[in-house]
């Protein structure tokens, strides 16, 4: 089973890929990407029920 390391994907995975999705070209740890998914989600939904988002 090929998997992503901390350097990058094999290219047995980008092969049987059928796209990539970049969140940034920073590299972050699996926790502060959780963070940042659960925040978007968060404002998707206070969206979605027209509440108030904060805004600087």
């Amino acid at each position: 089973m090929a998997t992503g390391g901390f350097k990058d994907l094999s290219s047995e995975v980008y092969e049987k890929a059928n796209g990539k999705i970049s969140l940034s070209k920073m590299t972050f740890s699996h926790q502060m990407i959780h963070l940042f998914m659960i925040e978007q989600l968060y404002h998707a939904f206070t969206i979605l029920r027209n509440e108030p988002y904060f805004h600087r």
